[in-house]
């Protein structure tokens, strides 16, 4: 899988990883804290699937100031933490006896970090999106 679609999918899983670490806290990051290069590209995907996520119930941020610059082209988030509906999701069922979230667990364990969630992202979308059509 190439172009904006996988990109896509690595940024959202990336994020979702990340908040389910963070729990119920929450959390200011940083494209960089995701393991991704700060460059423009990765800013602006990581300002849209962060929006994305808010606006389909699985993030939510309560402050007033989601996004904000912290260096020369990166920016950060601000008080994102995963909501009841996302924490949901990491509990269903993804690879046979596996859960979405123990998928993901799994995939940072192997020393791959991030980038070895990329693998998963394809399943984590359809998961989202059988989800939401129920």
């Amino acid at each position: 899988m190439t172009g904006h679609l996988a990109d896509s999918e690595t940024m959202i899983a990336s994020l979702v990883a990340y908040l389910a670490e963070q729990g119920v806290r929450r959390s200011e990051f940083t494209v960089l804290d995701l393991g991704l290069e700060a460059d423009r590209e990765n800013v602006s995907l990581f300002i849209d699937a962060l929006k994305w996520l808010a606006s389909e119930g699985i993030v939510r941020s309560q402050d007033t100031h989601e996004f904000y610059s912290v260096s020369e082209g990166d920016t950060a988030a601000s008080g994102f933490t995963l909501t009841s509906y996302g924490f949901a999701l990491l509990q269903q069922p993804f690879l046979g006896e596996l859960t979405l979230g123990g998928a993901i667990k799994k995939a940072q364990g192997s020393g791959s970090g991030y980038s070895g969630i990329g693998d998963l992202v394809g399943g984590i979308l359809g998961g989202f999106t059988k989800s939401l059509s129920s």
